[in-house]
């Protein structure tokens, strides 16, 4: 989980970037997507934008600050979900994958947007 969120999230600099896509997987957890395990190894094929791989830096004080709280994250004890309950997030600002296009963003119905933060924009 903490691998993922910093893979996605790191490019936009912030804790709470990093945060919020981990609370998005605990979201789907709880929404009964399946259990931990399933929904990390399942996240990629639900991301809405596709980026090119990069090296993290994981010795930047973002990235530290955000392991030191990943495991509230995963026991609940960070009940401060910046996300509103988003079940799904994409940076508008780069190529959206059709799926999502159709599936979220096209649905505001099923899908309303829930949170902004930096340039990604969040749904349930």
């Amino acid at each position: 989980m903490a691998r993922f969120s910093i893979e996605e999230a790191q490019r936009y600099g912030g804790l709470n970037n990093m945060l919020a896509v981990a609370h998005v997987l605990r979201n789907r957890v709880m929404a009964g997507w399946g259990d931990w395990t399933e929904v990390v190894q399942r996240a990629p094929e639900k991301k809405a934008n596709v980026y090119t791989k990069e090296i993290l830096n994981l010795r930047t004080g973002n990235v530290r600050a955000f392991l030191a709280r990943i495991d509230d994250v995963y026991t609940r004890v960070d009940v401060t979900d910046l996300t509103g309950g988003a079940l799904f997030y994409v940076d508008p600002g780069r190529r959206i994958e059709d799926w999502f296009q159709n599936e979220v963003i096209e649905r505001p119905d099923d899908h309303p947007r829930s949170a902004h933060i930096g340039p990604v924009w969040f749904y349930k």
